[in-house]
């Protein structure tokens, strides 16, 4: 009678065994939300000195097209403000002539067949292919911290002109005073396609009476992407450009583990949340309102303490959530401490130390712009 009991038993102390293993499933999963902040600049301007002005130069054939008050209008440096004398940051545009190079016909052939595979027909398409070459670039100069190697030479620059008895009272600066500090060069070449036609008389009209309207597509693109060149560079170096995209954190995605609710509403909570992040406001109400989420995952670390894989995965999430969370609230401190227990907890010590690396790089850009945040008012 013991044996039977115990054969009845067993089977279900075996299933209940398997359904509490599978409840402890840990399977992490990226959950995205909203975020944004402002890019901090290669170099620091002084708030009282942040101001800049813009120069163009337009040729004829290009002002047609795009009169140079609309290449002006066109230039904005984010967190400064445009003025016409003694900017701190200047930006010269050229845009020189375009001109016409040469026109080459283009053949494609396309062939139709029939079920069996035969060839029926062979279709011959034209189309015209047209070049144009185009000068044109910018210059950008403005403050810059100096490298040991470029104060050297700066200061032995210094030192021979002021022993030049022909130099010494000689104006050197031309143009915007400052360093040059970068400079590019718009694209030579320009080509452009024609439509295709199946006969070349077709495409010779089409050709000659759209001619003047290629040029113009053509040379609005050119111009378009040269100022769009020309204000990615000037506002990598000098400016505070606001950044709005998403970022992620690992969240349980096993329905059956017993943190599986409580982790939907943490996520859902952190979406809801980031949607109040703007790269020009103050992040208090913010990190006040995320205390209670936060608090969750420092939970977490203590609540799973056990060496098998599952609750180290749990660990990972809560260490990764909070380093990254901290990051993003500009608690770079806080950051470091939560990817170093990243490290020590030992599943995948690659995100701590990156934690690491991008915290402390953090850090030394706050304090390079004399910033506690890279949340502010422009």
């Amino acid at each position: 009678m013991r044996l039977y009991s115990f054969t009845r038993l067993f089977p279900a102390l075996l299933l209940l065994f398997s359904v509490t293993s599978f409840a402890q499933k840990v399977d992490l999963d990226r959950f995205y939300f909203e975020v944004s902040y402002l890019t901090l600049p290669r170099e620091f301007v002084e708030p009282t000195d942040r101001t800049y002005g813009v120069r163009v130069n337009v040729a004829p054939s290009v002002v047609r097209l795009m009169p140079p008050i609309d290449v002006y209008n066109q230039i904005q440096l984010s967190g400064f403000r445009k003025v016409e004398n003694r900017p701190t940051v200047g930006i010269t545009i050229n845009f020189n002539a375009v001109r016409f190079e040469k026109s080459e016909t283009k053949t494609r052939t396309e062939e139709r067949k029939d079920r069996d595979g035969k060839v029926i027909e062979t279709i011959t398409y034209y189309s015209n292919e047209l070049t144009y070459s185009a000068s044109g670039g910018y210059q950008i100069t403005g403050p810059r911290d100096n490298t040991k190697s470029e104060q050297r030479q700066e200061d032995k620059k210094q030192t021979e002109v002021a022993s030049n008895r022909f130099l010494q009272n000689a104006n050197l600066q031309s143009g915007y005073t400052g360093k040059q500090i970068d400079s590019g060069t718009f694209p030579s070449t320009m080509t452009q396609r024609t439509k295709e036609f199946r006969n070349l008389a077709d495409l010779n009209r089409y050709a000659n009476e759209n001619k003047e309207s290629i040029m113009i597509e053509l040379l609005a693109g050119y111009v378009q992407n040269g100022i769009n060149t020309a204000n990615q560079s000037l506002n990598r170096w000098y400016g505070y450009v606001p950044y709005a995209g998403r970022d992620f954190l690992w969240i349980l995605d096993s329905k059956s583990h017993p943190e599986y609710p409580v982790q939907q509403e943490a996520i859902k909570a952190i979406k809801e949340l980031g949607k109040q992040m703007s790269a020009t406001e103050s992040l208090d109400r913010l990190e006040q309102n995320l205390q209670p989420v936060m608090a969750y995952f420092q939970d977490l670390k203590t609540k799973f303490p056990g060496s098998d894989k599952r609750e180290q995965k749990m660990r990972y999430s809560a260490f990764y959530n909070l380093a990254n969370l901290y990051y993003l609230l500009d608690r770079p401190d806080l950051a470091v401490q939560e990817a170093n227990g990243l490290i020590k907890n030992g599943y995948d010590t690659k995100d701590g130390e990156r934690f690491v690396e991008q915290a402390d790089q953090l850090k030394k850009d706050l304090a390079k712009h004399k910033l506690e945040t890279r949340h502010m008012a422009l």
